[in-house]
């Protein structure tokens, strides 16, 4: 009869039977598939194979071993042992071996035959280390809650001698502080090993890259990439311009503020980091124009700020490579124009190409030129203020009572100068914002007279904002203001 299996780490043990006669066939193959080891127990004098047959089924279903008897068990008393080569340069998976054997065991009272069968008793891997290099978040400071490009290249090989192709590499992120480490997704490694993945950064924290261990990989040691974020009050714009050369590329992302001016100058800061295989530098500066002229800049304003270069001075006193990140900082004055800014890059890079040596592959290009004005936009809106008053604030409704207020603009009231004055014939809407949580709903729009200002009757019969907003334009910020009335 045929017995059973138990489990265990690429070790398996068959069991048959005959009657009071048994025997065990125990199977061992180590992981990368040197060899198979098959030792036989029993309960006679002695064992004898009338006939066996051991299979290997390669990742892909297909035979790639296969031996029959005859052959020789060394005969170890009370258990037997066999082993065999298995076939070198076998492909990265899982392995299962099969064994159907019919034993012919010698006891006191003569000889006996027991089977001892098992299909895919045994699995085993072939499984390689994997590198990760070149890990980087770019831009690795953002404002919080902006999305950056998470990148690497995966190498097979503890050496990193070829490309880990189609294989997740597993993104996590593990914030600054107590908070726990999150899996953020997965990026798959292309024919170069190269990966790429666009999230968001949260907060202040580490990005973290791992191949995880599978049927192919054991796990990789962990790539890590510092994330630093800052809070602003102002909406973010971004775009990547990409050029490739062979199987080359290399780019540029850039993260733009929008501006709001008042009487005072303001600092946007405006991040730029490079994206693609490999990796590049910038040798110049950013570009930034207006689409529109005012005042002193009948023609548009422009900009061509250099980049800052962040350095890490080593313990030995020497510069480490530059960063794959910078950032340049432009001051925007009250009386430039409003409106929207084209902002690119008008430089020559450098591809710096750390697969070549690693790959072998050579023909990397060395200077590539890439230019363009318009990666992405920013829009530069003069302030407002909208002012509200409500005549009665706590009352027995129901009421009506009377809004008033009035909007002030910033101006370029000269080449290079501003004004924050009152502005006649402005369209303000008006909100009522109910105590609880249903949100504001509109009621109606007044315009500003030529003074500036504006009053309206509404009615009122329960507690709750009356807000007035100013919805703003392509050149001038929007404002709002409130206040709260309470209805007995």
């Amino acid at each position: 009869m045929i017995g059973t299996a138990s489990a265990g780490a690429n070790v398996r043990t068959i069991t048959g039977s005959n009657g009071d006669v048994q025997v065990t066939a125990q199977i061992y193959v180590p992981d990368g598939g040197q060899s198979v080891s098959v030792r036989l127990g029993h309960n006679g004098t002695s064992v004898s194979l009338t006939s066996a047959r051991i299979r290997v089924m390669d990742p892909r279903g297909e035979q790639i071993y296969a031996r029959e008897t005859p052959f020789e068990f060394d005969s170890g008393g009370v258990w037997d042992a066999v082993g065999f080569e298995l076939p070198r340069a076998l492909d990265l998976g899982r392995y299962l071996v099969s064994f159907d054997a019919i034993v012919d065991v010698e006891t006191e009272a003569g000889s006996v035959e027991v089977r001892v069968a098992g299909t895919d008793v045994v699995e085993f891997f072939v499984r390689s280390s994997a590198t990760l290099s070149d890990f980087q978040t770019t831009p690795p400071n953002v404002p919080a809650g902006e999305k950056v490009v998470v990148s690497g290249i995966a190498l097979r090989g503890s050496s990193g001698s070829t490309p880990l192709v189609d294989e997740p590499v597993q993104i996590w992120f593990d914030p600054k502080g107590t908070a726990p480490r999150v899996y953020r997704g997965s990026a798959t490694p292309d024919a170069r090993g190269y990966f790429e993945k666009t999230l968001v950064a949260p907060s202040d924290g580490t990005w973290r890259a791992v191949v995880p261990k599978s049927d192919r990989y054991v796990e990789s040691t962990p790539a890590d990439a510092t994330q630093e974020t800052r809070v602003i009050n102002r909406a973010v714009r971004s775009g990547s311009a990409v050029k490739a050369v062979g199987a080359y590329s290399g780019g540029v992302r850039v993260i733009a503020p929008d501006v709001v001016i008042g009487l005072h100058s303001v600092t946007a800061r405006f991040d730029l980091a490079f994206v693609g295989f490999g990796g590049t530098r910038s040798s110049s500066h950013m570009s930034i124009e207006s689409r529109r002229g005012e005042g002193m800049y009948p023609d548009g304003a422009g900009f061509s700020p250099m980049l800052h270069w962040p350095q890490t001075v080593l313990p030995d006193g020497s510069v480490a490579p530059e960063s794959q990140s910078d950032h340049a900082e432009v001051r925007i004055s009250p009386w430039m124009p409003a409106g929207v800014y084209d902002v690119g890059i008008g430089a020559q890079h450098v591809a710096v190409c750390t697969a070549v040596p690693l790959f072998g592959r050579g023909g990397c290009p060395t200077r590539f030129v890439l230019a363009d004005p318009t990666i992405t936009t920013m829009t530069v809106k003069r302030a407002s203020s909208t002012t509200v008053s409500a005549s009665a604030k706590t009352f027995t409704g129901p009421k009506t009572i009377t809004l008033s207020g009035a909007v002030r603009k910033v101006q370029l009231v000269g080449n290079t100068k501003v004004a924050n004055r009152l502005s006649p014939n402005t369209p303000v809407k008006l909100y009522f914002d109910p105590a609880g949580s249903a949100g504001p709903v509109y009621k109606k729009t007044v315009k500003t007279g030529s003074a500036g200002t504006y009053s309206t009757k509404v009615g009122t019969s329960i507690s709750g904002r009356w807000i007035a907003e100013y919805p703003g334009t392509a050149l001038q910020a929007p404002s709002q203001h409130a206040v709260t009335i309470t209805v007995r």
